[in-house]
């Protein structure tokens, strides 16, 4: 990890007033109020977030195609439009979400029906997660065709899967909003990213693997100077 800071106070001013207060003091809190260290603290935050993009992003793409592709088996192609079967089935949060996808995409495109590749494009990532808890067990029939999700984890149930699909949802939330991730266990999530990964598709999991960073930035955390 570079160091980006150089000897003069004006530079840690000015990063102390680009960043707040409230936000800077969460890391100054974590750094015994050592100011230059915060700003450490900081960098390392926001590298440990870009580490983590190409495995968010997989998880992401892949649960998305996986549960679309699951969603056209049970019902069909045009599924968002299936108010009679599909639509019926979401709960209420998540039929308005898909509501205003589609109004959004007729908005944006000035026409309509808008193609469910669209839709299911825009569609957001607690969309996909939430088609995993507990509230689907019934329509879905998870207990038996949890396997399309994920074919290669035959230990992963569906409250195992949504579990980790919900904490990762929180950290790429978190990344997305800038927060502060140093804090989580990343390490552990980290694994679970993995694991998730590889039970939905082995080629996913290969690329995730083969550009993801982050075991290197988290074995270098910074220190602080005596």
């Amino acid at each position: 990890m570079q160091d980006f800071l150089v000897e003069d106070p004006s530079i840690v001013k000015s990063m102390k007033d680009s960043l707040s207060s409230p936000r800077f003091n969460t890391y100054l809190s974590l750094a015994d109020n050592d100011e230059e260290y915060a700003l450490a603290l900081y960098q390392w935050n926001s590298l440990l977030s870009q580490s983590l993009y190409v495995y968010i992003q997989s998880w992401e793409i892949c649960l998305r195609n996986k549960v679309d592709a699951f969603l056209r088996w049970k019902y069909n192609g045009g599924w968002p439009y299936d108010t009679q079967r599909a639509v019926r089935n979401l709960n209420g949060s998540d039929r308005k979400r898909l509501r205003e996808t589609i109004e959004r995409q007729e908005s944006q495109r000035g026409h309509s029906p808008i193609s469910s590749d669209a839709i299911v494009a825009d569609l957001s990532a607690g969309f996909w997660v939430s088609q995993l808890s507990n509230s689907y067990n019934v329509p879905y029939t998870w207990q038996h065709n949890l396997k399309r999700i994920f074919p290669h984890d035959s230990a992963l149930d569906r409250r195992g899967a949504w579990e980790i699909c919900d904490a990762v949802l929180t950290l790429r939330n978190r990344i997305a909003h800038h927060e502060p991730i140093l804090k989580l266990p990343l390490e552990d999530q980290y694994r679970d990213l993995q694991r998730i990964v590889s039970a939905m598709c082995p080629g996913t999991f290969a690329f995730a693997n083969a550009n993801c960073t982050f075991r290197h930035v988290f074995n270098n955390r910074p220190t602080q100077a005596v």
